[in-house]
């Protein structure tokens, strides 16, 4: 019974060494060999892992040293199928399908485009121009397109000048740019003869806004507003949807411009009773010669079909517009034409299409132009043409309404500077 006893509390005695170890060691379940074992299993696989992604990238750098780069700049009626084509490549099919996102379907002259090939096989295609980059990559078959976001700033001023001498040289000197001097020139060129309707004393005011890209020097600009006062009449111009108006709602562009160049001289004008200055006999000029230094753009002075391009006996260069079922107009002793016109193609007014020369019979550099109305001769200078379409009373409303935050600078430049 004693020896019962005894066994039972030895037994009783380890029962609770075993609970209190397994309580004690629960969260440990490795012994000092096993934890040396384990560190050394983990750090062979480490090194493994290591190992690995060297291998992969001396792998990657071994490839992009026989990565081959090619670089085009897209020409006229280039696509990407010829250049691959070329490179013995085939378009894949996903550039092919044409779908809102994919931005390699169509490209536009001057893109830049960077081919990469390994092995003579495509990795990637790249399109860039100054408003978005487009990248195809094989090895997922995806085109990815990214917007460039331009950081554009705009500034609003205002110019005026009285004209001393020039309009042109006047202009310069209030701070309008060229290419302002030019926009400012096409609004009023429906009423005004720059160069036999400027006099001293007449001045012009200007409200614009010039368009900074990404804090670069103003890459374009928008007149607003715009007065021009000559002869005592004053005439201006509002900005609505592209157009300019007077604040009556009528347009100020007409049917036919008044002159086919910008900043000329007339050299000779419509003269039934001439004395011509090569032949030196009486012969009638049937039209208006415009000098300016060769080269000068001429441009279409209305919408029309082009009938004639070519040489015409002593107009030399010519180019003759059909408009509409009335009226035809000719431009003579060009010293080339555009390269974009053709016969039976059509042409918007103020369209360049040819520049100034002096082939055929000519003394110098002048552009020839006739006017004809049902075939007759007409003096272009004293032809009243047919005003635009007025703006209904609703779109005069809105005009006042997009107009009315510089209404004060217009008051102001008007009072003050148009006299």
């Amino acid at each position: 019974m004693v020896y019962t006893i005894r066994k039972f509390r030895v037994f009783m005695v380890v029962a609770a060494i075993l609970i209190i170890s397994t309580y004690l060691y629960i969260d440990k379940p490795y012994s000092n060999y096993d934890i040396n074992h384990i560190k050394e299993i983990d750090n062979k696989k480490i090194e493994e892992i290591k190992d690995y992604y060297l291998k992969n990238i001396n792998i990657s750098n071994d490839n992009n040293k026989y990565i081959k780069v090619k670089k085009i700049f897209i020409k006229k009626n280039q696509t990407l199928g010829l250049i691959l084509g070329k490179l013995n490549i085939s378009t894949p099919r996903l550039i092919l399908k044409k779908f809102k996102s994919n931005c390699l379907y169509k490209l536009n002259v001057k893109d830049e485009i960077i081919i990469k090939l390994l092995n003579k096989k495509l990795v990637s295609i790249k399109r860039k121009n100054k408003n978005i980059e487009c990248l195809y990559e094989s090895n997922n078959n995806k085109i990815t397109k990214i917007t460039k976001t331009k950081n554009n700033f705009k500034e609003q001023l205002v110019f005026f000048n009285n004209i001393s001498n020039s309009f042109y040289n006047s202009a310069i000197k209030s701070g309008l740019s060229p290419n302002e001097i030019m926009l400012f020139a096409d609004i009023f060129g429906w009423d005004i003869d720059f160069s036999l309707d400027i006099r001293k004393g007449d001045s012009f005011g200007v409200v614009l806004e010039r368009i900074y890209s990404n804090g670069k020097k103003y890459d374009r600009s928008t007149i607003k507003y715009a007065v021009f006062k000559n002869k005592n009449k004053i005439i201006e111009a509002f900005r609505y949807n592209n157009k300019y108006y007077n604040k009556k709602g009528t347009p100020l562009e007409k049917q036919f411009l008044k002159a086919p160049i910008d900043f000329y001289r007339i050299s000779s004008h419509f003269n039934r009773k001439r004395l011509h200055p090569i032949f030196k006999s009486v012969r009638p000029h049937l039209g208006t010669d415009y000098a300016a230094p060769k080269g000068t753009p001429v441009y279409s002075t209305g919408d029309g079909i082009i009938i004639h391009k070519g040489r015409k006996g002593g107009y030399g260069k010519a180019v003759i517009i059909k408009h509409g079922n009335i009226y035809t107009t000719l431009y003579g002793h060009l010293s080339k034409y555009h390269k974009r016109i053709r016969a039976g193609k059509r042409v918007k007014q103020k369209q360049i299409i040819g520049y100034v020369g002096s082939t055929g019979y000519a003394t110098g550099p002048h552009v020839h132009y006739e006017f004809r109305v049902r075939g007759v001769h007409k003096n272009s200078l004293k032809i009243k043409f047919k005003k635009g379409k007025k703006l209904s009373k609703k779109n005069i409303n809105k005009l006042k309404k997009i107009h009315q935050t510089n209404i004060n600078k217009y008051t102001w430049l008007r009072k003050n500077y148009i006299k």
